[in-house]
């Protein structure tokens, strides 16, 4: 790789190493904040699910305004949005303004969406794989920085000093942006914004998103639940029909029609609903009291969970350089068969009261398997992808993920 090349993923790493903190360093946080609001766990719920319902709203939108206003702005307008919004989650006075807070923290959910377009503006196809690799495996480093340090800033200080301490390293970022990554290379202010467009399939995907995280609560079947999930879809079909009827529209169609892009968005549903099921199950698995959990403090719980994600350091670089030897095809089918098998072990094996080393184990093999499928799945995106709609194509991913 050329030196100007590694100066560009040196920076965009370290984005993605430094939102992976932010986002993670709560997880372990989770019932003492449950209990410092006395909200219940249904109520506790919303700590995540209002940053990634709007996140999941909001990524389309962005890609979109990436793709007409460019890579390098429209990140760093995001990126100084989502440091405000770090500030204000960590002097939120009660919980209302907690979750308001979180909710604008899900634009920043588009941020590694967004440094993935830009290395593929800068990068030739062959080193694309490998450098992915490399930025995929970067979430592993930010996970397993957040865990034990907001374990243990959670424990013996408070869990707002664990996002204090993201504010600074989010302006040196901002920084660098600025000064080291190039403007796009590919960018149109010509086209219109599809605003019809922006707020049907924002309001339809929120729609969902509230009737499948308040159904718990509600009931799967009641009225308010049916309703809402009615109106998500309604909304949803109102979208397509509208998408295929102007010319800009937010999502085109057509993209759908390549299987190397319907394919891998597609699968983004499944991986992202495993991989926060798992993450967020855990912590609660380990910090509830014996015999129904493993007993651990929030310290603990940290120290755990922080070795498995490591595991990533080298799934992403090892299945980026096997794509191209052996093919995306090949990589994608035997991980995600593997992935399959290794998830359905874990189901069977952890009603068992399984010994921590062992649980260890079967979340590594789980961990290196669902990343190997989803570097590639997100390299084989990109390389398939126009560059004028690389960036509304990712977000479009972000989206399907968070769903």
């Amino acid at each position: 790789m050329r030196s100007e090349f590694i100066k560009y993923l040196v920076v965009l790493a370290s984005i993605s190493i430094l939102t992976m903190y932010v986002e993670m360093v709560v997880l372990p946080s989770l019932p003492t904040i449950e209990s410092q609001f006395h909200v219940s766990e249904s109520e506790g719920s919303w700590i995540l699910s209002s940053e990634t319902l709007s996140g999941m709203a909001l990524a389309p939108v962005i890609g979109k305004l990436a793709d007409l206003y460019g890579k390098k702005r429209v990140l760093l307008a995001i990126l100084t949005v989502y440091t405000f919004s770090v500030l204000l989650t960590a002097v939120s006075p009660d919980y209302a303004v907690l979750i308001l807070s979180r909710s604008v923290q899900g634009i920043g959910l588009s941020i590694n969406p967004l440094a993935y377009t830009i290395l593929r503006e800068r990068l030739p196809d062959r080193e694309l794989p490998v450098a992915q690799g490399v930025i995929a495996s970067t979430f592993a480093v930010g996970a397993a920085v957040a865990i034990p340090i907001g374990s243990y800033i959670a424990e013996y200080y408070t869990w707002q000093v664990a996002y204090e301490t993201a504010v600074p390293l989010l302006v040196l970022v901002i920084t660098a942006i600025s000064r080291v990554i190039p403007e796009s290379t590919t960018h149109s202010t010509k086209e219109e914004v599809d605003v019809l467009g922006i707020a049907l399939l924002s309001s339809a995907l929120t729609a969902i998103g509230v009737s499948l995280t308040e159904a718990p609560s509600w009931g799967w079947v009641s009225l308010p639940t049916i309703t809402l999930l009615l109106v998500g879809v309604a909304l949803l079909y109102f979208f397509t029909v509208h998408i295929s009827r102007v010319d800009n529209p937010l999502i085109d169609p057509s993209d759908f029609r390549n299987p190397n892009v319907a394919v891998p968005l597609l699968s983004s549903f499944v991986t992202g609903f495993a991989l926060f099921l798992t993450f967020q199950s855990l912590v609660f698995l380990f910090e509830l009291p014996r015999p129904v959990g493993y007993g651990m403090t929030i310290f603990e719980t940290g120290l755990t969970m922080a070795p498995i994600s490591l595991v990533l350091l080298i799934a992403g670089p090892l299945f980026g350089s096997l794509v191209n030897k052996v093919g995306y095809k090949r990589v994608i089918l035997s991980t995600s068969a593997l992935s399959a098998v290794s998830i359905m072990a874990l189901s069977l094996l952890i009603g068992g009261n399984l010994p921590v080393p062992e649980l260890m184990a079967v979340l590594v093999v789980i961990l290196f398997f669902t990343s190997g499928m989803n570097v590639t799945r997100i390299t084989l995106l990109l390389a398939s992808s126009s560059r004028k709609r690389i960036a509304t194509i990712t977000g479009t991913n972000t989206s399907m993920r968070l769903m």
